[in-house]
């Protein structure tokens, strides 16, 4: 290095982490607002009040001990497909007595039923006692702290707090991290796809004691850092960036089982996009925090392929390719799209129709107007990944949910699906809000007030359902069968506030207004 590349390296240094500080900061204003959402769906929301709740409670508490459980030693309860399947995943775990969940789904699938059939006793006996999960095949890895919170709690109720709240933190961060690197290297407007990527279901889940929202967000947060090198190569050569998709790639691929599938993918796009030179330098240049970004993932794809050999053998599994699954599969497409927008509780819970057809208007309108102006590799890059999510969704429904006459739920299609909105914003923003920044204010604009809307009414929503039930008053104050702790009010205060922020920093990543000649509309670049 010459004399005058050490003082300019010098002089860029400071302002780096400048920049880099200031990214974090903007991102956590950002964050903030779905933070408040989490809380209020964490303590709003019944105990055991979402897919596989209370399973997901005695998998983390087991493993609040290390303890992956033993082989369910018993037949089916009975001989319908699910029962089948569930006893060949499932695993029998020692818990706290004082700690069980059962009878903490005593409203699953009744969505006219409220939430006052829940248990008011606490469980008797002390010691411990064996509890089967029928998500003992899962990935245990990420359980541990989620398990840790909840063991040092002394009820039911507060242990599914307690992990809510350690699974809504670990959303949280991760998604921190990835809308940081995108400001600290595309700006602000970067931000605008991950509005339209975090769905009310992607909130909802994330404050539930569940790893999906921790793929999701780990998915949102490695696409980030995808996109960012694809229109930044600079950004990826910096250990900093390589050590951050380390981090953030090994907590989606311990996740579940399809997060070393997306990490993977997101891997082959860059490579196709930057081009495999660019990744032999990077190995050629023997950069320990290349080494140990390269080490990070594989030993967490290790790790989960070593569960799945041994400890996941469910049965009734099918051919990844059936005719017969296919005709199921596009009849059920609609209802995948629908519950990754938002469908709550047990899946019994659902959002007004024009709140459905709000999202899907303004995610066509950002995915149609990134093909319209980007680029022919933008297009193929969100063309191919959209073919790559419906293939996906295909095969793991033919493979896992056809045979048994389940249906693919929107949330298990999530984290792949977080590059197209990730990857459609980024081009958006950088085609329209430097050409025809107007028309870009008015397209946040909209999103800031559609998005927050739809988070509000989904959480509002699922209050009135476990207060009086689906078909209750609207207005269930005062009539309310259950409640939560400390009531309703505080929660559906600090879920306004959550939106209200929405609003503020949804439209604070509008670019700013220029006075001067009429806007041209962005050409295509072909």
């Amino acid at each position: 290095m010459t004399g005058t590349e050490t003082a300019a390296a010098a002089t860029d240094t400071p302002a780096a982490a400048r920049r880099s500080a200031g990214a974090k900061t903007v991102a956590a204003i950002f964050v903030l607002p779905y933070l408040l959402m989490m809380l209020a769906w964490a303590f709003s929301n019944p105990a055991g009040a979402a897919p596989d709740e209370p399973d997901h409670l005695v998998k983390a508490l087991g493993m609040a001990r290390l303890d992956i459980g033993s082989a369910y030693p018993k037949p089916p309860a009975d001989q319908r497909l699910i029962s089948i399947r569930n006893a060949s995943i499932s695993r029998v775990v020692a818990i706290p007595s004082r700690l069980s969940p059962a009878g903490y789904a005593c409203e699953a699938f009744k969505p006219d039923r409220s939430a006052a059939c829940l248990p008011t006793k606490r469980p008797s006996g002390s010691g411990r006692r064996d509890v089967a999960t029928a998500l003992g095949s899962y990935p245990p890895f990420l359980y541990v702290p989620i398990g840790f919170a909840a063991a040092l709690t002394a009820t039911p109720y507060h242990a599914f707090v307690a992990a809510r709240l350690v699974c809504g933190l670990m959303s949280a961060v991760l998604i921190w991290l990835g809308c940081a690197h995108l400001e600290r290297w595309l700006g602000r407007t970067a931000l605008f796809g991950a509005v339209i990527a975090l769905t009310p279901m992607t909130v909802f889940v994330s404050a539930t004691v569940s790893l999906s929202g921790v793929e999701i967000a780990g998915a949102l947060a490695v696409a980030a850092i995808a996109v960012t090198a694809i229109r930044r190569p600079e950004s990826l050569q910096e250990g900093g960036t390589q050590l951050l998709l380390a981090g953030v790639g090994a907590a989606l691929i311990l996740s579940r089982q399809l997060g070393a599938v997306t990490f993977g993918a997101v891997i082959v796009l860059l490579v196709c996009r930057l081009g495999w030179r660019f990744f032999w330098d990077l190995i050629k240049a023997h950069r320990p925090a290349f080494v140990s970004a390269a080490v990070i993932p594989i030993v967490a794809v290790a790790a989960v392929a070593t569960w799945e050999s041994r400890y996941d053998h469910p049965a009734l599994t099918g051919r990844p390719v059936s005719g017969a699954a296919l005709g199921v599969f596009s009849q059920q497409a609609y209802g995948i799209v629908h519950s990754a927008i938002g469908q709550f509780g047990w899946l019994d819970t659902n959002m007004p129709r024009w709140s459905y057809a709000a999202y899907l208007v303004l995610l066509v309108l950002l995915v149609g107007l990134a093909v319209l102006v980007g680029s022919r590799a933008d297009r193929w890059s969100l063309a191919g990944w959209l073919v790559a999510t419906v293939l996906l969704a295909y095969v793991t429904y033919a493979t896992v949910f056809f045979p048994i006459a389940a249906g693919l739920q929107g949330r298990h299609m999530l984290p792949f699906f977080m590059m197209v909105p990730v990857l459609a914003g980024v081009v958006v923003a950088e085609r329209f809000g430097t050409a025809a920044p107007s028309a870009m204010r008015r397209f946040v604009g909209i999103a800031a007030v559609v998005m927050p809307a739809l988070q509000f009414v989904g959480l509002y929503l699922n209050a009135r359902r476990y207060a009086v039930g689906a078909n209750g008053p609207m207005l269930f104050f005062g009539k309310s069968q259950w409640h939560p702790y400390l009531g309703w009010a505080p929660w559906l205060v600090l879920g306004a506030l959550g939106a209200a922020g929405l609003v503020v920093v949804t439209a604070g990543i509008r670019p700013p207004r220029i006075h001067g000649p009429r806007e041209a509309v962005p050409s295509v670049d072909g």
